[in-house]
Order: C-alpha cells, then sequence, then structure tokens
C-alpha cells in the first residue's frame, strides 16, 4: 500500500464516527477533502517532508503532511519545530509502515503543553516508539 492508498483508508475510517466527510479527490501527491459546514482539508503525501511546501502554507490552511517516519523526516521536524508550532491547522503523520505503525503530531497543540526543556527528547521517544524501539 503507497502513501496515497494509506492516507485515503486513514481518511474513510477517521470519518465513520465523525460521518462529515463530503467528498475526497486524489490529485498527484496530494488529497483535497471537503468536510460539512464547508470546511477543507488537505493531506500531502510523501516519503520526504518537503520544507518549502509547508513553509508555504498559509494560515488559514488546514493542512496534513502523510510521510514515512525517517530520520530525515524526524530532524525536519525538530530543526524546524518554531515556525511549526505557529501553525494552528497544521499536523504530521508518520508511517513506518514495517510495523504498520503511526505517530501523529500537531505541532501548536503539542507546544502548547509539551516542556519546552525536554521537548526534542519527548519528540525523540515518540519517533522511537513508532520505530518499534523500547525502553526496558
Amino acid at each position: 500500500m503507497d502513501l496515497i492508498e494509506w492516507t485515503v483508508h486513514h481518511i474513510k475510517q477517521k470519518d465513520l464516527v465523525k460521518k462529515d466527510l463530503i467528498s475526497y479527490k486524489e490529485d498527484k501527491d496530494k488529497i483535497l477533502c471537503e468536510y460539512k459546514e464547508g470546511l477543507k482539508g488537505i493531506y500531502y503525501c510523501n516519503e520526504n517532508l518537503e520544507l518549502d511546501r509547508i513553509k508555504a502554507l498559509k494560515s488559514e490552511e488546514t493542512a496534513t503532511f502523510v510521510c514515512i517516519a525517517n530520520e530525515h523526516n524526524f530532524k525536519v521536524l525538530v530543526d524546524n519545530w518554531d515556525l511549526f508550532k505557529t501553525k494552528k491547522n497544521l499536523t504530521f503523520i508518520f508511517l513506518n509502515p514495517k510495523l504498520a505503525e503511526k505517530w501523529i503530531i500537531k505541532p501548536y497543540v503539542h507546544a502548547k503543553i509539551a516542556d519546552p526543556i525536554s521537548l526534542k527528547q519527548g519528540l525523540r521517544t515518540m519517533y522511537d516508539t513508532c520505530m518499534g524501539a523500547s525502553k526496558e
């Protein structure tokens, strides 16, 4: 299953409870969703995060970036945290297809509850958990 297929499945599963998805449309490496009450969302699906695309988001856009859980993407998240935490409607989904695991994070929300001093360590722990690493 590729990232687009996985994301479509994720969108449908998420809507089983909410029942607010009107339609979705696949367009190259993204999925455009329309929800009740005029809400719209975009899911960008790329193995690696593209910083320029994230920086280009308008503040009112609701965007989810679906990518593979790897060191490159983790580094993009950590190195650009101060930018990402300012974007209220930004979500990341990091996938580990080998273990059928995912890690979902909304930097705007996470920054409000996380301790800034241990932020990087906390993000690393969540990433490692998604990668199947466990501490005993």
